[in-house]
């Protein structure tokens, strides 16, 4: 045999026999067998955001929003501060009296608005819906005096509820912060916010 070959027969010879992988734990499988699943787009698994209102009735309530209480002076306005959203869940947590109030009252604003411009309310342009809204507005010499009528008890309602959720939201106070304003009429604070899962501001 060559010196060579003889070489590297000895060289086999000598090694240390190689070591065994160490055992897998029950249970386990290889990769390969592994199931593959399936994956599935998120708007398809997920819940859509519950509403106390109706997907109509919420788009009144945010044109109302963008009427009544739009952004002024650096101010935000009440779709910058989700009040819509807040009113959402605040109504859905009122007693039945006020949520029969405003779903008859934004009901109300499609029936007129389908009647005079066979549109809904919330496609309607600034001069359209002011001709709904105009007749539902009525002066109150005081913000106890309520309309005897429902439709006009609801638009005040509803103004002072945007305003009220507007001036107390967080983009309300991040703005009188950032501006060194106060935009809470008489007081001195620099503005504060209802968290969005209390609609009760504790003293």
């Amino acid at each position: 045999m060559a010196p060579a070959a003889q070489a590297a027969l000895s060289a086999q010879q000598a090694a240390p026999p190689p070591t065994p992988p160490p055992a897998r734990p029950a249970g386990f499988q290889a990769q390969q067998n592994i199931p593959k699943l399936k994956t599935t787009e998120l708007d398809m698994t997920s819940e859509p955001v519950l509403r106390f209102f109706t997907p109509a009735q919420f788009a009144a309530l945010q044109r109302l929003g963008a009427i009544m209480m739009p952004p002024l002076k650096g101010n935000p306005g009440a779709l910058d501060a989700h009040a819509p959203e807040f009113l959402d869940f605040l109504i859905g947590a009122s007693p039945a009296d006020r949520q029969k109030l405003y779903r008859d009252g934004l009901d109300h604003l499609d029936t007129l608005a389908k009647q005079k411009f066979s549109s809904t309310f919330a496609k309607l342009d600034d001069k359209q819906a002011d001709a709904v809204l105009k007749p539902l507005m009525v002066v109150r010499y005081w913000p106890q005096d309520r309309p005897k009528d429902k439709y006009q008890d609801f638009a005040a309602q509803v103004h002072d509820d945007l305003r009220t959720a507007t001036q107390n939201s967080r983009e309300w106070a991040e703005a009188s912060a950032k501006s060194g304003r106060s935009f809470n009429r008489g007081g001195n604070s620099r503005g504060f916010y209802w968290a969005p899962i209390d609609p009760v501001v504790g003293d």
